[in-house]
């Protein structure tokens, strides 16, 4: 084994740490690397897999890429029966019956694991392994061979799209036990979970409901729109004019997918507290039952 290197270049980013982060699309920030075409392998060193570094990379690519589609469908039923429904109707028990009709398509097994947890987890999974990934390879290229060296090397940046990601993970884990796991647990199912039960909790706790809910959903609204547009490859950074005229277009078509997200956010926003987190309170066995869920949820439950 060769002797540790001391004369190491500069631990610095720019010509092989590049700013590629867990996102729909993230890996194409610097145009270096499309999973649509694997590369030849860029040395002979193979991992424990026997897979090429970039392989490797495209597997993981790929994985994070189209791990987006199944929630997607999901997103787009969910977005419907939240938002839209509950703003053509202005009746939350109307809306309600809509939202139910469509649980069979993303909550039995086994298509909710399907569609909505395993491809977000690999998208989650698939995303860090690759931040990783990149990070070992760069500290490679720079000699970094022991443990103290590679600890030195710096990460790459995180992207705005990534730190949307990484926000929104803990708060759509808190929504799957607020909505589906703990009420499973408490009453065996989650039937009678709808959106009196939602409208239910924001009448418990408004102040706290109402803002937490309209963070959700504008980080969830910026992340989904902004990942679609680098998914479909449209946006600021697939326009390569040069000179001026290419900086304007980048501008306004930031502005345009900005707009469109905060758009997004803003009917999900209406839907969801201007009409169905004004309904109030449950009365009867269901507010008792929903009480029921509600207090066993962590921190929330200690306000009922």
């Amino acid at each position: 084994m060769s002797a540790p290197k001391t004369d190491l270049p500069p631990l610095t980013t720019g010509d092989t740490m590049h700013e590629v982060e867990p996102g729909p699309v993230d890996e194409n920030d610097n145009m270096d690397f499309d999973p649509e075409k694997p590369r030849g392998p860029s040395s002979s060193s193979t991992n424990f897999l026997g897979l090429t570094p970039s392989t490797t990379q495209y597997i993981l690519s790929s994985l994070q890429r189209y791990s987006t589609l199944p929630p997607t469908l999901y997103f787009a039923m969910h977005y419907t029966n939240t938002a839209l429904i509950p703003l053509a109707t202005r009746n939350v028990a109307e809306a309600d019956k809509y939202l139910l009709l469509t649980r069979p398509y993303y909550q039995t097994f086994p298509l909710e694991g399907l569609v909505i947890f395993a491809p977000i987890l690999t998208h989650v999974v698939s995303g860090i392994a690759l931040r990783i990934y990149r990070r070992r390879l760069a500290a490679r290229r720079h000699g970094a061979e022991t443990h103290a060296q590679r600890k030195e090397m710096p990460w790459p940046k995180v992207s705005a799209i990534s730190a949307l990601g990484f926000a929104l993970y803990p708060m759509f884990v808190a929504h799957v036990l607020t909505m589906r796991i703990i009420p499973k647990k408490v009453e065996g199912n989650s039937a009678g979970v709808g959106l009196r039960y939602f409208a239910h909790g924001i009448a418990h706790t408004p102040v706290i409901a109402n803002a937490g809910y309209a963070v959700f959903v504008s980080i969830a609204s910026w992340h989904f729109v902004t990942g679609a547009a680098k998914f479909l490859r449209v946006s600021r950074e697939y326009i390569t004019e040069p000179g001026q005229t290419g900086a304007v277009k980048r501008k306004w078509r930031a502005r345009m997918i900005n707009a469109l997200a905060a758009t997004v956010a803003a009917v999900w926003v209406a839907g969801g507290l201007g009409v169905v987190g004004r309904a109030g309170k449950g009365v009867g066995w269901e507010a008792s039952s929903w009480d029921k869920i509600y207090k066993t949820v962590p921190l929330l439950g200690k306000m009922f």
